[in-house]
């Protein structure tokens, strides 16, 4: 779920003085767009799901979640990418202040998502990054897009980037786990259940086409009996 917070939306290390009253104004109108533009994801995503389930019998997208950075954890980052904390340059130095993540149950829903989306005239797909084809070393799949997405404010359009991950309910099943085992600093035996996780890794992507294929007979059969 998307947290939305009123002072919290701002970092600790801006200045408390009147002269930054108006960097502060600014930090919770950007906060404000990632949060809009979330919203208007989410409609659409529901959308393209019903219309998805209307069209063939069943749901494209088992569930969906979505979250906005924290300001201590954007401000972690732009020291760790040595980046300026500058409100105006921010957005497109930063491409995943705002995320949402679409589970699906099928390697084949991660292209019908992909496509369905790429066919909205008012969304733009900036960036692709193909972890399912590719995967990173340590064995994580997901598809990645970095979407700019219109978002209508007082004075007219603006576009608010926004990253997308779509991925199977096995690959996040892996991710969620290969995420704990990163921010656990006290396990022990670190180095044997990452290469652990990196051969499961390869279990589940198996799974995933065996499903896949499974689920491709199933259908064909079914529509071949109607």
């Amino acid at each position: 779920m998307v947290r939305v917070r009123s002072n919290a939306d701002l970092p600790a290390n801006l200045p408390n003085d009147p002269t930054s009253l108006q960097a502060i104004d600014q930090f919770r109108q950007l906060m404000l767009n990632y949060r809009s533009a979330i919203k208007v994801l989410k409609t659409k995503i529901d959308y393209l799901d019903q219309e998805y389930k209307i069209q063939n019998g069943h749901s494209l997208v088992d569930s969906l979640q979505s979250r906005i950075k924290s300001p201590e954890s954007i401000l972690e980052k732009t020291q760790r990418k040595h980046l300026d904390f500058n409100l105006n340059t921010l957005p497109q130095e930063m491409h995943d202040i705002a995320g949402i993540r679409i589970i699906v149950r099928f390697e084949d829903d991660v292209t019908t998502v992909e496509r369905r989306l790429a066919k909205q005239p008012d969304i733009r797909i900036l960036r692709r990054k193909d972890y399912i084809t590719h995967p990173k070393p340590n064995g994580y799949r997901s598809l990645h897009l970095i979407l700019a997405v219109p978002v209508y404010l007082a004075a007219g359009k603006t576009e608010v980037i926004v990253e997308i991950q779509i991925r199977t309910i096995a690959m996040n099943f892996w991710a969620s786990l290969e995420h704990e085992l990163n921010y656990k600093k006290r396990i022990s035996h670190q180095a044997e259940l990452r290469q652990e996780l990196r051969q499961k890794a390869d279990q589940v992507h198996q799974l995933d086409q065996d499903m896949n294929a499974i689920k491709n007979q199933i259908r064909a059969e079914d529509n071949t009996i109607i």
